[in-house]
C-alpha cells in the first residue's frame, strides 16, 4: 500500500467528517470505544465482532499516547479491514516497522493528527530542530518521525537544521 493512497484516505475521511480527531472520527463510524486500564503491556487493539469494530485503548497512556494510539486502531480499520475480520490486532508497539500492517497504521495515524501545512511551517521557523518541532506541535518523536517520513516520500521537502536518529522509535514509550 502506497504512502500517497494512505495520504488521500486520511483526506477522505477528514472531508468526510470534517474533524482530525480520531475519537470523533471513531464515534461517527460507529466504532465502539473503551479505555481500560488492565491491558499491561497492550497498548491498544481493535477487533471485529458481530459485525461491529471494537477498538480498547490502554488507560495508562498519556492523553497524547492515547489519541495516537487511537489514530493508529484507525488506520486499521480504514486499511485493514478484511484483516480484522479474520483476527483482532493488539499492539503492544506502535511505533513497529517490522510489520507492514503495523507500519500502514503508523503512517495513517501522523497523516491524520500532523497536516502536511503545520509541519512545512513550523519546520521553516529559523533555528527549529527535530524535538523543537515536536514540542511546537505537541506530538511524539516518534509519530513525527513518520509525518516527515510520509512527506519526504510523497515528495515535499522539509527544511530542518537537525535530524533524529530513527533508531530510538524501538524504545520510545507513549
Amino acid at each position: 500500500m502506497s504512502r500517497l493512497y494512505i495520504c488521500r484516505e486520511v483526506e477522505k475521511l477528514v472531508r468526510r467528517h470534517g474533524t482530525r480527531d480520531p475519537f470523533a472520527l471513531l464515534d461517527a463510524m460507529n466504532v465502539q470505544v473503551r479505555v481500560y486500564f488492565d491491558l499491561n503491556c497492550t497498548k491498544g487493539f481493535t477487533r471485529y465482532f458481530l459485525r461491529r469494530y471494537f477498538v480498547g485503548i490502554n488507560g495508562n497512556l498519556s492523553e497524547a499516547g492515547r489519541r495516537i494510539v487511537a489514530a493508529h486502531e484507525l488506520g486499521h480499520i480504514v486499511l485493514h479491514s478484511e484483516a480484522l475480520r479474520t483476527s483482532p490486532l493488539f499492539d503492544t508497539a506502535v511505533y513497529d516497522k517490522r510489520s507492514s500492517t503495523e507500519y500502514e497504521a503508523n503512517l495513517f495515524a501522523a497523516d491524520l493528527l500532523l497536516t502536511d501545512s503545520e509541519v512545512l511551517e513550523t519546520a521553516g521557523m529559523p533555528d527549529t530542530d527535530f524535538l523543537s518541532l515536536c514540542s511546537i506541535l505537541g506530538t511524539e518523536p516518534g509519530l513525527m518521525n513518520f509525518k516527515l517520513l510520509s512527506m519526504r516520500k510523497r515528495g515535499l521537502h522539509v527544511p530542518l537544521s537537525g535530524e533524529c536518529d530513527s533508531r530510538f522509535l524501538d524504545r520510545n514509550p507513549i
